[in-house]
């Protein structure tokens, strides 16, 4: 009974950051109806520029965090400009955009690997200094801590911002009909960059509290939890904040169970037969009322 407490506990902490990663993604899909594939890409990056942040500049998190946000955002800013805005008004959008998004990922993890000299690279401790805690059977630190409140805040604040602001209203009004928004005297664009921008800065704040908690940073960090991403996207619901949030968490505390019980190479492969089952059984994932990105 201990053991599946603390593997609990493991799986909302993973949850909260593979939550933050799907919450990101399922943003430019819900506004584009895009597979942005190229996120991966920034969630890597995200890792990377606080590697460089900490390890050579010498900064501690709580600066290096906003820093990574907004370098992760205006990156994805540029991915919309350089890969997807031109093609938007191309035939089959969908396929085209994908492509080009797809290209950008391959060219972008091939300078990751450059940078990284094709090594694993680690954030200093010093950076974040982490100190156990106990409570009863329940074995943790201050970073899970840390992780599992900066994941609901954010969500929390994305959730208020997309229902209770002019963007968030702009924003919908954008996934339900880009081009009847813009009859409207709606800037798409403007719109579109805005969602780039908070889906990039995400994306690069879940990759450092991965990189911190699994003192790991490859070429290959997203990618490695793109599938994931995705799973807790579908079984949350498109579109859904809350949702995304659920489905997050519920495949955390899932692969920390598999990985307990079972073992840890049999994580994917039961994170993607659910997804496989929600697509037959619940397509519209767990929350499909609340669709706060397709509803105007």
């Amino acid at each position: 009974m201990e053991f599946l407490a603390q593997q609990t506990l493991n799986g909302v902490v993973l949850g909260s950051v593979y939550a933050l990663y799907g919450v990101g993604f399922g943003l430019v899909l819900a506004n584009l109806k895009i597979f942005h594939v190229a996120h991966a890409a920034v969630f890597t990056w995200g890792a990377i520029f606080s590697w460089h942040l900490t390890a050579h500049l010498n900064l501690p998190l709580f600066v290096t965090l906003p820093i990574t946000a907004m370098l992760a955002g205006l990156m994805n800013v540029m991915l919309y400009f350089l890969v997807i805005r031109h093609l938007l008004s191309k035939k089959n959008t969908q396929l085209a955009a994908y492509i080009s998004s797809l290209g950008a990922l391959i060219f972008f993890n091939e300078l990751a690997s450059i940078t990284l000299g094709g090594v694993v690279v680690r954030i200093p401790r010093s950076a974040y200094p982490v100190f156990p805690v106990t409570i009863g059977p329940l074995h943790f630190n201050t970073l899970d801590i840390a992780i599992v409140i900066l994941a609901l805040l954010l969500i929390a604040a994305l959730h208020w911002t997309i229902h209770r602001t002019q963007f968030g209203r702009e924003s919908r009004a954008v996934a339900f009909n880009r081009d009847l928004a813009a009859l409207l005297g709606t800037n798409v664009d403007q719109v579109s960059c805005g969602v780039f921008f908070l889906s990039g800065a995400l994306a690069g704040i879940a990759a450092t509290l991965v990189a911190m908690a699994f003192n790991v940073i490859s070429y290959l960090l997203g990618d490695n939890y793109l599938l994931i991403a995705i799973a807790a996207m579908v079984i949350g619901g498109f579109g859904s904040v809350i949702g995304i949030l659920l489905g997050g968490l519920f495949i955390g505390v899932s692969s920390t169970y598999v990985t307990g019980f079972i073992g840890g190479s049999y994580r994917d492969l039961v994170v993607f037969l659910l997804l496989l089952v929600f697509l037959v059984v619940r397509p519209s994932g767990l929350i499909s009322t609340s669709n706060d990105l397709d509803r105007v």
